[in-house]
């Protein structure tokens, strides 16, 4: 399974095609709901990278590899610090931006296996933990929460405030 195991690890290079592409084809097929996702995806990996990196750089773990070499041979040898998984952190991200933007079963499901199965192929490679998978899936999921929140309120901030209807009835009749 090596071949198949380093070929899901690599599909990490997937997170920022789903942004761009749905902030393109939003922008082109004139959908403002598709361009909004994108912008809520974008804005999840922003914050997932940025609090992994954060993570990575206070904790500063090794790498499996590196603290047990007698027991672990990677599959390929990785440069930076182990905890939290990056791999993981940004699949699901961007996974979960995916269900919260369109929660159909038919995209939950291949999100979901998608992500979990980076993080299965971090654990399989030797190049993580399993707490840096886990955490990794967390900052993923939290920071998806926390940008399309984010995104929600800065949407309804921005909008139209709506006249309630008990002033305009009053208004109305005294003319």
């Amino acid at each position: 399974m090596d071949g198949i195991m380093t070929v899901v690890s690599n599909s990490l290079v997937l997170t920022p095609v789903a942004p761009v592409a749905m902030l393109g084809a939003g922008w082109a097929a004139d959908n403002r709901d598709l361009f909004r996702a994108g912008v809520d995806c974008g804005l999840s990996l922003l914050l997932t990278a940025g609090i992994t990196e954060a993570l990575k750089n206070s904790v500063r773990r090794p790498r499996p590899y590196l603290g047990h070499p007698d027991d672990l041979l990677p599959l390929k040898t990785v440069r930076g610090f182990s905890f939290p998984s990056g791999h993981t952190s940004l699949t699901f991200a961007t996974a979960t931006s995916l269900c919260l933007s369109y929660p159909r079963w038919y995209v939950v499901v291949p999100a979901a296996l998608w992500a979990s199965g980076v993080g299965f192929s971090r654990l399989y490679m030797g190049v993580h933990y399993p707490s840096d998978v886990l955490v990794g899936a967390l900052v993923g999921v939290g920071s998806a929460l926390a940008a399309h929140w984010l995104a929600d309120k800065v949407r309804d901030a921005n909008s139209p405030v709506p006249t309630p209807k008990a002033f305009v009835i009053p208004l109305a009749v005294s003319f």
